[in-house]
Formats: C-alpha cells, structure tokens, sequence
C-alpha cells in the first residue's frame, strides 16, 4: 500500500514512478482522487504495474452535499463511469463515504447501500462527519450551537459530536452502524461479488469486514506478519485456479 492522500496528484511523476517499478511486479494498492477517470492511460499504467486496489473517496451520492465540503473533483453524474473505469481494467475499490453531511436524511443510508450493490463495489470504508476543532467548520457549528460533545477523544469519526440539520444524531449513529451491518452481510458480500479477484475480495470481505473482531485475536494470537503470509499464499492459490479456468 503507498501511503499518499492522492497517488496521482502529479500524473507525471506518477507515471515515472510507475515505470520505475513495473520491473519489480509487485501488487499494490493506493488512493486517488475521483478525477482519475479522467486520465485513462495513467489507469492503464497503474494496471500495468501491478495495482491491485485504489482507495477512493466518494464522499456522497449528493451533489449539493459535496458542494457544501467543496470536493469540487469529484461528481456524481461521472460516478458510474469512473466505476466502471477501474473495473474494467481489474481493479478492486475501497469506496470512503461521509454521513451527516447538511442535507443528508435516515434514507441517505438506503439509497447508498442500493448504489455500492448495483456499483458492485468490493470494499467501502464510512465515516460520520467530524468538525474537528481548528477548522473552519468546527467554527461555524460552535457558532450555530450545533456542537453537543467537546471530548476530543470522540472526534473518531464514528461518533456523533454534532446536530446533524435534517436527522438525530441517534437517526445518524444508527444509520452508520446499520449501513456497515448491511454491505457486509451474507447476502450482500456475494451480490457485490466481482468477476476479477475473487480471492482476494473474499478475503478482504469476510475475514476482515465480516469477521473483524475474531480475525483480530487470531492475528495478535498468531502474529500479523504469519496471518499475511497464510493469506497472500491463499490469494496466489485461488488466483491461480481462476486463472486456469478462466
């Protein structure tokens, strides 16, 4: 994984990095801006390369929502086709949403699951809104009075600080946990199933979503670095069956 907030925020060092490590065959993972739809050779070097996964923040499927948090790169109209950009070229996504944004509602919830079913899209990562103090949207809630709990050791972003402008902040901790119960069930793990990467995506999804808390006690039993060797050999194994009758 390459530690970067955007690994394409400069297209041109990122294709001489990307030449630079093509020799080596590893398989990566990394974040991008959702304007990488935009630059599909760059998508096609980073195949090339070996990436595996990228790391994508979303945000909301609201247009005047990711107005209000100025993600001015991002749309929701380009959306499906940055999707379909990435899996086309057989590469999983870690899709990052934020609840609570003004104008979110309970059923922002629900037309977000229906979104990353029909977008099969393997992993999501959410977070709840966090004005974090310092900011200039922690300075506008303080003065609206919107902001019910200063203990700065609940700005986790999976808790709710804030009064949210169009649900509880109950309606918006429940929708979260809820949201998270339902991407991961059963049935969801395997509508959301890929053509691509099986293995590895079934892997992310029940050893680590699913079973998260188990999954953590065998590792610290065990021992990370152990548990990481028994799963690539995994991925290698299935990847090479899939690719046998594929």
């Amino acid at each position: 994984m390459f530690i970067d907030d955007n690994f394409i925020g400069n297209p041109s060092w990122s294709r001489e990095f990307l030449k630079a490590i093509k020799p080596m065959k590893l398989k990566w993972h990394a974040a991008v801006s959702a304007n990488v739809a935009d630059i599909p050779g760059l998508l096609d070097d980073m195949k090339d390369a070996g990436c595996k996964g990228l790391f994508i923040g979303f945000e909301s499927l609201s247009e005047n929502a990711l107005k209000g948090v100025n993600k001015h790169q991002n749309s929701v109209k380009k959306y499906e086709r940055l999707v379909e950009e990435i899996h086309s070229r057989g590469i999983m996504i870690n899709a990052s949403f934020v609840f609570g944004l003004d104008g979110d509602t309970p059923d922002t919830f629900r037309h977000t699951l229906d979104w990353i079913i029909k977008n099969k899209i393997e992993t999501v990562t959410s977070h709840i809104l966090t004005p974090y103090p310092g900011t200039k949207q922690h300075k506008d809630m303080l003065e609206a009075g919107r902001i019910v709990n200063f203990n700065q050791e609940d700005y986790t972003t999976s808790e709710v600080v804030y009064s949210p402008t169009r649900m509880t902040p109950q309606e918006l901790k429940e929708g979260y946990l809820k949201l998270y119960k339902d991407i991961y069930s059963w049935k969801n793990i395997f509508r959301r199933m890929p053509e691509h990467q099986k293995a590895g995506y079934l892997l992310f999804n029940i050893f680590y979503r699913k079973y998260g808390k188990l999954t953590e006690k065998i590792c610290e039993a065990i021992g990370y670095n152990h548990i990481g060797r028994i799963c690539e050999n995994l991925a290698c194994h299935f990847s090479k069956k899939e690719s046998i009758f594929a």
